[in-house]
């Protein structure tokens, strides 16, 4: 059941809350500010594995200036929402089917009363789960021959979206592995190369995520200032769930099925996920704008100036056409 009291804040532009979830789980749900004028629509965000709310501020802010409400959803075993290993520090999931059931229940407290239409941004596997979340139950629809579920999505942002991971071997080997080490009982234990959070990750020269160093400053402080939000490297059972949930999305006839508007954005220097992925995605979507940024890593909305202000802008001109100025507020002033 959904609390009634919004629980404390690390940061004050953000209202959080607490959805209770079966088995004594919960979710920590975030509601930014109301824009300055008539708002516009909304925007959904999904961050990617590691991240808590927190960090997208800059980015809601830039959305209200715009018009837009901005509501946010902590995965659980991430940022403020419950912890799923012994180690509170070790990303873990037990599957992925799990983070979609939490966003299923998690819609109706988040979008209740929020401005129409609504659009859903997601960062890699946050886009990862935001496209799975929409294809499996578009195609659900496709297959019963009627209403189905659908997602109360306008359309969809998909920022450098987990479509595969850059690993040192095969994708089809690294999950036989972490599955054999789940079956093991090691499922909770850190992955090959994964730790705990600590100094190492505080470091900016030679990170895989960033060029801006003040942007990159952003988690480092956040983490370092509340404890209780940080996490480090991904578990077995983490990479076992991810691997599995990659190929079930990328199943033939999947990702045709969508029937949504999908703006797909890639770096090009991304060192973390696979743009060829991106690429055939893009290729397979009925629906689908594919974005490339030359020079950008993996976090595109934490990257410089001159590359996020590209990034902004693409995305502000696909909420703008699924959400057009009413004539009645456009520049703020009655039309005739």
């Amino acid at each position: 059941m959904r609390d009634a009291a919004c629980l404390a804040t690390h940061a004050p532009f953000w209202r959080f809350e607490r959805l209770s979830r079966p088995g004594g789980a919960w979710l920590r749900l975030g509601h930014g500010p109301a824009p300055a004028g008539p708002a516009r629509g909304s925007v959904l965000l999904l961050p990617g594995r590691c991240e808590a709310i927190e960090k997208y501020e800059e980015l809601a802010q830039a959305l209200a200036a715009r018009g837009y409400r901005t509501v946010a959803l902590d995965w659980r075993g991430q940022g403020g929402s419950a912890r799923m290993a012994a180690n509170r520090l070790c990303g873990h999931v037990d599957r992925f089917e799990t983070f979609l059931d939490d966003l299923e229940a998690a819609l109706p407290a988040l979008l209740a009363d929020m401005p129409q239409p609504v659009i859903a941004l997601g960062h890699s596997m946050g886009g990862h789960l935001l496209l799975r979340f929409a294809a499996d139950r578009t195609a659900e629809r496709a297959a019963q021959g009627g209403p189905g579920r659908v997602p109360p999505f306008a359309g969809l942002i998909a920022c450098a979206p987990m479509l595969g991971v850059r690993l040192p071997m095969p994708e089809g080997l690294a999950l036989r592995i972490a599955t054999a080490m789940v079956g093991r009982g090691l499922g909770e234990r850190y992955a090959w190369g994964q730790r705990d959070w600590g100094p190492h990750d505080t470091v900016f020269a030679g990170n895989r995520l960033t060029g801006d160093p003040v942007r990159f400053q952003t988690q480092v402080r956040l983490f370092t200032e509340h404890p209780d939000l940080a996490l480090g490297g991904a578990s077995w059972g983490w990479l076992a769930a991810a691997l599995a949930s990659i190929r079930h999305l990328l199943a033939p006839s999947l990702l045709e099925t969508m029937d949504l508007p999908v703006l797909l954005l890639s770096g090009v220097n991304d060192g973390i996920v696979r743009l060829d992925r991106h690429a055939a995605a893009a290729r397979r979507l009925p629906h689908c704008t594919h974005r490339r940024y030359a020079g950008a890593r993996h976090e595109l909305l934490m990257e410089t100036d001159a590359i996020r202000d590209r990034v902004l802008a693409d995305i502000m001109e696909f909420l703008d056409r699924l959400a057009p100025v009413q004539a009645e507020h456009k520049n703020g002033t009655e039309q005739t």
